[in-house]
């Protein structure tokens, strides 16, 4: 049968077009899934920037209102620089270590520095927020560690070494150092001579009575202070004597005097002392564990450089 008015040809269109218009359908239908999806995520972020505005414009308000608080949050912020106190059992470890490490391409560095010229960038950043009053010594094994140490004693030359080995005799030498020893407290001074770190050669406990509190409905508090203030100077004149008889047997001796304490008796005792001071920070000392004030006298600080 002949189609004389294209009937299976009109037909096949429509089928055609009617599969596109679907096709169609189903290209809207996800753009409207898209567009959807899209105005929700416009929605998210719109609410999320707004509760963060608030947030802000709370915490503004309370750093206006509190300016010592925004001043603790700024510190939280800033880079801390955290240091581990060595003993001296440790700093004994540290160079055992440190005399074990060879190099064959003669690249270890030691240095001994004053202050932080010198020091390598990676290190400088760490010197700036600590402010070593005593210098500074760098240990470099390249691509394994890199150390910075604070020693007890002042670096007074720049050295500089780089060889197989670390160069650890002018580490030796501080560990070494003969020093007197000054840990003043109001009423119980200590006085000592130690010629390294292992142990005090010579030492005195300068006791006397000082008033530390003030009584109630006893002296009025002027009398109390002002009887204190006499107390506190006998005991310095005491302080002063027994360093006179320390000064006269050791001053050729000794290289440094270590001085800490009370800082209102540090300031009495200091221009008596004769030698080249290195302040300390010194709790009151111990009888019974004056190792430990060995190890604040002779105690490193290691700072490891990432």
């Amino acid at each position: 049968m002949v189609d004389l008015f294209g009937k299976k040809k009109l037909a096949g269109r429509i089928h055609e077009l009617e599969s596109g218009m679907a096709e169609l359908r189903r290209e809207n239908e996800e753009l409207v899934r898209t567009l959807e999806k899209r105005e929700e995520k416009i929605r998210k972020l719109a609410s999320a920037y707004q509760e963060a505005k608030l947030a802000l414009k709370a915490t503004e308000q309370r750093m206006a209102a509190s300016p010592a608080a925004g001043t603790a949050i700024l510190d939280e912020r800033r880079p801390h620089t955290p240091g581990t106190k060595l003993s001296i059992r440790e700093m004994a470890g540290l160079m055992k270590r440190l005399q074990t490490c060879r190099s064959p391409m003669d690249d270890l560095l030691t240095a001994f520095l004053p202050d932080n010229r010198g020091l390598p960038p990676e290190a400088e950043r760490t010197a700036q927020a600590v402010k070593s009053a005593r210098g500074w010594v760098f240990l470099k094994y390249p691509q394994l560690f890199t150390m910075l140490l604070v020693p007890p004693f002042p670096v007074l030359e720049c050295f500089s070494v780089e060889g197989s080995t670390f160069q650890l005799d002018h580490l030796r030498d501080l560990m070494e150092m003969p020093v007197l020893v000054v840990s003043a407290h109001a009423g119980d001074t200590f006085l000592g001579v130690a010629f390294g770190r292992d142990t005090f050669e010579v030492q005195e406990f300068v006791e006397s009575q000082v008033k530390e509190k003030h009584s109630k409905g006893g002296w009025s508090q002027k009398r109390f202070e002002r009887l204190r203030e006499e107390d506190v100077l006998n005991h310095v004149d005491a302080v002063l004597q027994k360093l006179a008889e320390f000064r006269a047997k050791y001053a050729s001796v000794v290289r440094y005097a270590v001085l800490g304490g009370d800082q209102s008796l540090m300031k009495q005792i200091a221009p008596a002392i004769g030698l080249p001071v290195v302040e300390r920070r010194l709790d009151r000392h111990d009888e019974k564990r004056l190792d430990r004030l060995l190890d604040d006298v002779y105690g490193f600080t290691c700072y490891r450089i990432e």
